[in-house]
């Protein structure tokens, strides 16, 4: 595939769904060979605004943030769509969420008001608050 190709195709994918570079990346190495036209055509997007991977990122975080995920999932998550480690941490630190209210909130959406009282139940609501990705302080907060 010719470079003006490459854009072509991308800009397709792009009218579709929001991609990061990482992914976009991936995508169009799988079509060429000649990487140096994949880096020219992620650089075109960019400066066409087309690409905007911090934007996508806070897009992300505060659709997690709305899910009651906690910090650890959602960085989980979003390295996983292939976003640089940075501006991840960046997102979390620059974000004024109280996880441990978040946590509370979480627990007492899916559980109820009620702390529980048995030791099976307790593991329950932990092992629930661990899936969705909150630290085990967070975790005990909650549970107070």
């Amino acid at each position: 595939m010719t470079e003006q190709e490459l854009y072509d195709y991308a800009v397709s994918l792009l009218a579709k769904k929001n991609y990061s570079s990482g992914d976009m990346n991936r995508q169009l190495g799988r079509l060429t060979e000649k990487m140096d036209d994949v880096e020219h055509v992620l650089r075109r997007l960019t400066e066409n605004h087309y690409l905007n991977d911090a934007q996508l990122i806070s897009y992300l975080f505060d659709k997690h943030i709305k899910k009651s995920h906690g910090p650890t999932r959602i960085k989980q998550e979003i390295r996983q769509k292939g976003f640089p480690q940075e501006l991840i941490e960046q997102e979390i630190e620059k974000s004024d969420v109280d996880w441990y209210l978040l946590a509370k909130e979480a627990r007492a959406r899916k559980f109820g008001d009620t702390l529980p009282a048995d030791p099976k139940e307790k593991n329950k609501q932990i092992r629930y608050l661990q899936y969705k990705g909150f630290a085990m302080d967070m975790i005990f907060e909650a549970l107070r």
